[in-house]
């Protein structure tokens, strides 16, 4: 039987039950790290899967001052392999280093955002923009997402005070009303495509998982766009499965 072993949502192997027990005692794999074997759907602890079967002491290995550190040519094995496999991750891709894992967005459904922003006259959506904007700036640091976020709020609400304000004095709503809105709903837009570039370059960086986000569907759909991607992401952080972009 042959078992997969995952570590930080990568997938590695097959493995013999011989070779998990040879790699455990070289220490390449822990016994906190999850294994599967072809039949099985659920990840479970290698402890699980070794049970009461002894593991094999490796005699000992001189150290030798010449070898390559961790996330050189021998990376979790021998022979520039990747936990001691045929010298490539699971997926078939070249080994590489495991990196740092980021945050996890808020895995609400894009559904529940648009009926919440409907209920509540699109407040809501005001406020989840700026949830979404927070996500970003934490993981881009530098993004402006939130600032331009204010200043569209800030002009939106401008402008709708300006129309009512001329309009109980006048009896007509001031042009400038609604071109400070106007300017409110450029600045939206701004956001977002801000937004937009800081989650594209952080996960085809930091973390890439290839994300391509179309500027159709962010002009368009914004933020009922984004929370169907943060929910991919957040169900792939979870679970170690990347649903297609869809």
């Amino acid at each position: 039987m042959k078992y997969y072993i995952q570590r930080q949502l990568n997938e590695y192997g097959p493995y013999t039950l011989a070779d998990l027990q040879r790699y455990v005692a070289q220490g390449n794999i822990q016994l906190t790290d999850l294994a599967r074997s072809e039949g099985m759907t659920d990840w479970v602890p290698v402890s699980q899967v070794l049970g009461n079967i002894p593991v094999p002491v490796p005699a000992p290995v001189m150290p030798n001052p010449g070898a390559p550190a961790y996330g050189g040519a021998n990376v979790y094995g021998g022979g520039g392999t990747v936990y001691g496999g045929p010298g490539t991750v699971y997926s078939g891709a070249p080994a590489q280093p495991i990196t740092n894992q980021g945050p996890v967005p808020v895995d609400f459904h894009w559904g529940l955002v648009l009926l919440l922003a409907i209920v509540t006259c699109g407040l809501f959506g005001w406020a989840w923009l700026f949830v979404q904007a927070a996500y970003v700036r934490k993981i881009k640091p530098d993004s402006n997402g939130i600032l331009f976020g204010i200043l569209a709020i800030v002009a939106a609400f401008s402008g709708g005070f300006v129309r009512g304000f001329t309009n109980a004095m006048n009896g007509e709503p001031h042009p400038a009303g609604n071109v400070i809105s106007l300017i409110g709903i450029i600045l939206v837009i701004v956001a977002l495509f801000q937004m937009k570039s800081d989650l594209e370059d952080y996960y085809n960086t930091t973390e890439p998982i290839n994300l391509q986000l179309s500027g159709v569907m962010t002009f368009f759909f914004g933020i009922l766009y984004f929370q169907h991607h943060f929910s991919r992401i957040a169900q792939w952080k979870k679970t170690g499965a990347l649903r297609p972009q869809g």
